[in-house]
């Protein structure tokens, strides 16, 4: 009798589980699941940062939040917002057997790959990527655009070499996005090396949406969105969800002016005091605040959910280093954190 008992309580809780699940997805999605990119951002910034045993078992992680795609970041650095040339060989970049190492490692797992290259101020705190080329003359121009176009070329090359399923061939550069022809022409570049899918990661959609003209030569429109959905310190899922519906349709009407998905090229929460105003700051200070992640990865994960005009979304960000993360920390990573599990259970499910 006691047997039977238990295993009653065992089949109730399993079928709870189940409706808890599908509560979050349409029938029509169980039956024709989509292939939505579910990925996570791996990220390193030393010359070492991808090589040795420590790397691969912070792959081993992130693969184990049932993510099936894995954005890889490079960055170069350039040394102000004046600057025109991107130097891809110092101290704080990946070196390229590392990146080869680990993209090969990161198939081996049975992870796709988003290759990413970035690019940032070694010198210049006070600008940002986004404000390069604000001061330029047509000359400035020219030299920023020749070097970027090296930068990139070499690793659209890596990228075609180790068969990445993706390249991305830039991420926020708003100052350099009026220059069309110019991109259209380093675009096409790109295709004569590397043949699989190409997108720009934009940071603009609340600010300025249309601010990229060339979406027509991509194949995917990328987005980093980092928005204030609501003002409250400790929000509730609902009052996240709530701030998402006006987000979603802005998203809706880019994707369709453009006839073309949007890839969420990245998205991301700090785990502290405050994490969901202004998620874009990493410099906040504040005490561990675990549980404003978690919410705002369940209204994310859910809201984007069935949505067909999201080809799938990045979650920012997971160190190369295994140590980081845990529930004392406040960066953006989920190691370790409750929303670690959140990300593990809504992977599992069809988006």
């Amino acid at each position: 009798m006691i047997k039977n008992s238990k295993s009653l309580i065992i089949s109730l809780l399993m079928v709870g589980c189940c409706l808890l699940l599908t509560s979050f997805i349409s029938l029509n999605q169980l039956k024709t699941p989509r292939q939505f990119q579910k990925g996570i951002t791996f990220t390193g910034y030393s010359k070492d940062a991808y090589s040795g045993w420590l790397a691969k078992e912070s792959l081993k992680n992130l693969k184990k939040t049932n993510a099936q795609w894995v954005s890889l970041l490079v960055t170069g650095y350039q040394d102000n917002v004046n600057s025109t040339y991107i130097d891809y060989n110092s101290a704080y970049t990946p070196t390229d057997d590392s990146i080869i190492q680990i993209i090969t490692y990161a198939h081996q797992l049975g992870l796709k790959v988003m290759f990413k290259p970035h690019v940032d101020l070694l010198n210049d705190p006070n600008h940002w990527r986004g404000q390069i080329g604000q001061s330029f003359n047509e000359a400035a121009w020219q030299q920023w655009f020749n070097s970027y176009c090296q930068f990139i070329l070499h690793y659209a090359q890596m990228a075609a070499q180790t068969g990445v399923e993706q390249f991305c061939i830039g991420c926020e550069l708003d100052g350099t996005v009026k220059r069309a022809q110019d991109w259209r022409q380093l675009i096409a570049e790109i295709r004569e090396i590397y043949s699989g899918p190409l997108v720009y990661a934009d940071d603009q959609l609340e600010s300025n949406p249309e601010a990229v003209s060339f979406w027509d030569s991509l194949d995917l429109i990328g987005q980093d969105l980092y928005p204030t959905l609501t003002t409250k310190i400790n929000p509730s899922v609902s009052d996240l969800c709530y701030g998402w519906r006006r987000l979603l349709l802005k998203i809706k009407a880019l994707s369709e002016k453009w006839g073309k998905p949007v890839l969420i090229t990245e998205i991301g929460y700090r785990s502290v005091r405050g994490g969901a105003q202004n998620p874009w700051d990493w410099q906040r200070t504040g005490p561990v605040d675990l549980v404003v992640q978690r919410k705002c990865y369940e209204a994310a994960l859910r809201m984007v959910a069935g949505q067909t005009y999201i080809a799938g979304m990045f979650w920012w960000q997971w160190f190369s280093d295994p140590t980081i993360g845990g529930p004392n920390d406040t960066s953006y990573t989920p190691y370790g954190k409750p929303a670690e599990r959140v990300l593990r259970l809504r992977f599992l499910l069809p988006m």
